[in-house]
């Protein structure tokens, strides 16, 4: 859908929340954020058949930036819902899309894989041989068939499973959790990571967050990833009395 701005509209604004991302078609939009003494930083200034508002077809969180026409502007509309059948449908119309979130994803893990390089150094040391998650609730044992699941693929991700007929085209998980409204789990949750010897959970973007042996990562925090340092790890998937609660023993 086409929608047009005027000069100085505010098309997306920061801390906001929206489902939608926008290709320009014409004109030009400043890409601005305040700091922690309020003043607005300018990040970027985008033109014909750049894109923004991206991480909306995706997660659930507030929007990182604010976003305002410089002059008349022109732009298509992709809302998550479209997104998704053209994704299942069409999926060469939404590359450039795609592109962009995949180069904005390996960013954020370059980073974070160097801030765990420098930080845990001497844990990197151990010798890590298995890594086994086992359910520590009902729901998540159930969920498991009853059975200890050691992982061997990294990133293994978790979230919860689609009650849509065609499925969801947006999930990619390894392990599917079949929760109910009202949700703890979001459809792409959290995943288990290994860098080197080092095994972290990371939040993907989830509406509650991860709670990781009493510390909560996602959500409303801005923190979204911590290393695991014991044997004996108590991951629990939303609130902390969600009903699916994982042990992840690092042996």
């Amino acid at each position: 859908m086409e929608k047009i701005f005027q000069t100085g509209e505010v098309i997306i604004e920061e801390n906001s929340f929206g489902q939608s991302a926008f290709v320009i078609k014409s004109g030009k939009v400043e890409v601005s954020k305040k700091n922690k003494k309020g003043e607005k930083v300018i990040l970027a200034v985008l033109g014909e058949r750049q894109i923004f508002g991206e991480m909306g077809l995706i997660e659930d969180k507030p929007r990182s930036a604010t976003v305002a026409a410089l002059e008349e502007v022109h732009a298509e509309e992709i809302n998550r819902d479209l997104f998704n059948e053209l994704l299942k449908k069409e999926p060469s119309a939404i590359f450039p899309v795609l592109k962009l979130l995949f180069e904005r994803l390996r960013c954020v893990d370059e980073m974070l894989i160097e801030e765990n390089r420098v930080a845990h150094e001497t844990l990197a040391s151990a010798v890590i041989k298995k890594v086994i998650l086992v359910g520590a609730s009902g729901e998540a044992s159930k969920a498991l068939k009853n059975k200890q699941l050691e992982i061997t693929k990294f990133p293994f991700r978790i979230g919860r499973e689609s009650h849509s007929e065609e499925g969801d085209a947006l999930l990619n998980n390894d392990l599917y959790l079949k929760d109910h409204i009202p949700y703890n789990v979001s459809r792409n949750h959290f995943s288990i990571n290994r860098l080197s010897n080092l095994i972290y959970i990371f939040d993907r973007g989830s509406t509650l967050g991860t709670i990781v042996n009493g510390i909560r990562i996602g959500g409303p925090i801005k923190k979204n990833d911590l290393i695991l340092e014991k044997e004996e790890n108590l991951v629990i998937v939303g609130s902390l009395d969600s009903p699916f609660q994982f042990k992840l023993l690092i042996r």
